[in-house]
């Protein structure tokens, strides 16, 4: 077997392995990279119609909160336009999290929302951890983005053109073809595209899952001279 053909096979079986995870990985990822724009359409106790008046002061707002959560500790009491305030309460010992959310004009408790049942809370745990214990499913999520890492490079490999002839077919979709052929260039040409930026997020991914791929990046590019750190230091433009 020669080494392109042994590729092939693993890109195959590997990819048919890890794909399901990552299409998981994708969705909800996705759904977490909107948490803003849903909320903001589903949950309607978050936004109060403004009113020319002045807000209640933080001490009242504590007792309104504090008669919906007795015996619970509050963290911090917040204030935006439009917006409801938020009471936050939580405790590492008992463990505990929840959010109050006030008519900063009155008092009233819009909501009392206890964030560990919380949908997105829920999504996070299956993003990170697969609704595992975090020691099992973290691992299992973790290797299989780094099987995906993998399945793109082996793919590059296989995508890449022996000569001239064979760069143009793998930059052209032949349309008039059977669905077979169409199916197959698409997945060649539009994947060697998107799989530079798949890399892309699938190295950050490795870095929040392994230890020691996240070492290695920051080893390999320290603090004081990665770019940012550069460009940090540039002078800035201020108009006059």
């Amino acid at each position: 077997m020669t080494f392109k053909k042994l590729i092939g096979k693993l890109h195959l079986w590997l990819g048919f392995i890890s794909g399901l995870l990552v299409l998981f990985l994708g969705l909800t990822g996705c759904i977490l990279a909107y948490q803003r724009e849903i909320e903001d359409a589903t949950q309607g106790y978050r936004y109060v119609e403004p009113r020319p008046q002045a807000y209640l002061p933080p001490t009242q707002l504590r007792q309104f909160a504090d008669q919906a959560l007795p015996g619970k500790h509050i963290h911090s009491l917040s204030y935006a336009h439009g917006k409801a305030s938020q009471a936050v309460y939580f405790s590492f010992d008992p463990e505990y999290y929840y959010i109050v959310y006030l008519d900063p004009y009155t008092g009233q408790v819009l909501k009392n929302k206890d964030m560990s049942q919380d949908f997105f809370r829920f999504i996070i745990n299956g993003h990170y951890y697969l609704w595992l214990p975090p020691n099992v499913g973290q691992p299992i999520l973790a290797s299989a983005t780094l099987i995906f890492v993998f399945m793109l490079i082996s793919g590059i490999v296989l995508w890449w053109p022996r000569n001239k002839a064979a760069r143009k077919q793998r930059f052209t979709i032949k349309w008039n073809a059977k669905w077979r052929r169409v199916n197959y260039d698409a997945h060649n040409v539009v994947g060697f595209y998107v799989s530079w930026v798949a890399i892309f997020l699938a190295l950050t991914g490795l870095v929040m899952g392994f230890k020691w791929f996240a070492g290695s990046v920051y080893w390999a590019a320290p603090a004081e001279n990665s770019w940012w750190s550069f460009t940090n230091r540039l002078p800035r433009f201020r108009p006059e």
